[in-house]
């Protein structure tokens, strides 16, 4: 009990002494613990619009005159890349023209005596690189006449999909590459600076496990501050800041805005920066022990 005491004396001691190295420590941790958040939600936000850009586009299906609207709906359902689908029966399609073409318009469609839409579906995928394989199956079907979708533009969200996904992991594989380093070099300045003290406390007999203990609290409560800054900047400025962007771009949909996700992914930030600021304390305090130890 009195050596842990000691060892927490010491610990309070590296924080007060060496106020501006720990601060230089905790600076550097929260501003690159806010980059990984902001990246991980720039990611998030990303695969989001393009998951709502996907559930968008819709294939549209015709029924051929005379043909079995019930069976054909549950035949077309029952297909493993149908997410959803609608059946519009030929007034339903009407009532649909007419929204899409607004009041002043809708009014040339009093001159027509008969109703010429047909029974059709209205068909979402559960992915968008499964439409093309849909609408192949769609058109062998003898009862649909006809099938009408955005080819160019399907083809195109899957190929940015794909693209963003590799872009986003990219982004935060390299975020916490850079994050790992940049704390791992600012932990190891501090230590060096202190290599005078650390070699006198080994000439008075001081262990290892003693000596370096300090160290590692010191960089793992350094480096959960940090995070706990940088979560504080994340939630200040993000929400406001997202808020603003679809007030002036109402189109965008499917930002991340919920708080619980916010709050989660700050746990997973806090917890991170003191792991990290764990692991890069005890492999450098590790790795200077080695060396101050070994026999010329």
């Amino acid at each position: 009990m009195t050596t842990f005491s000691y060892i927490l004396r010491d610990t309070a001691r590296l924080l007060t002494r060496h106020f501006f190295l720990g601060l230089l420590t905790l600076v550097t941790t929260a501003a690159m613990m806010w980059i990984l958040g902001i990246t991980t939600l720039f990611s998030l936000n990303i695969q989001n619009l393009l998951q709502n850009l996907e559930s968008d586009l819709v294939v549209y299906a015709y029924v051929k005159k005379g043909g079995d609207v019930k069976q054909l709906s549950d035949t077309i359902r029952a297909l493993e890349s149908v997410g959803s689908l609608t059946t519009l029966s030929p007034q339903d399609a009407l009532a649909k023209l007419e929204a899409r073409l607004g009041s002043s318009q809708s009014r040339s469609l009093d001159l027509i005596d008969e109703n010429p839409l047909p029974w059709s579906f209205e068909i979402r995928v559960k992915n968008v690189s499964e439409v093309n394989s849909l609408v192949s199956t769609l058109m062998a079907m003898s009862e649909i006449d006809d099938v009408v979708y955005s080819g160019m533009v399907v083809e195109r969200v899957s190929a940015i999909s794909k693209v963003a996904s590799k872009a986003a992991m990219t982004m935060f594989i390299l975020s916490i590459m850079i994050t790992s380093l940049v704390v791992y070099d600012t932990i190891h300045i501090s230590l060096y600076t202190r290599r005078e003290e650390i070699g006198i406390m080994f000439l008075v007999g001081a262990t290892r496990s003693y000596i370096s203990t300090p160290f590692v609290l010191q960089g793992t409560f350094l480096a959960l501050v940090g995070a706990l800054v940088a979560v504080l900047g994340i939630t200040s400025i993000y929400l406001p800041g997202i808020r603003l962007l679809q007030y002036s771009l109402p189109f965008l949909k499917g930002l991340v805005e919920d708080p619980r996700t916010i709050g989660h992914l700050g746990m997973l930030l806090v917890g991170f920066g003191a792991t990290l600021g764990w692991v890069c304390s005890f492999i450098v305090v590790t790795r200077f022990m080695n060396s101050a130890t070994k026999p010329l």
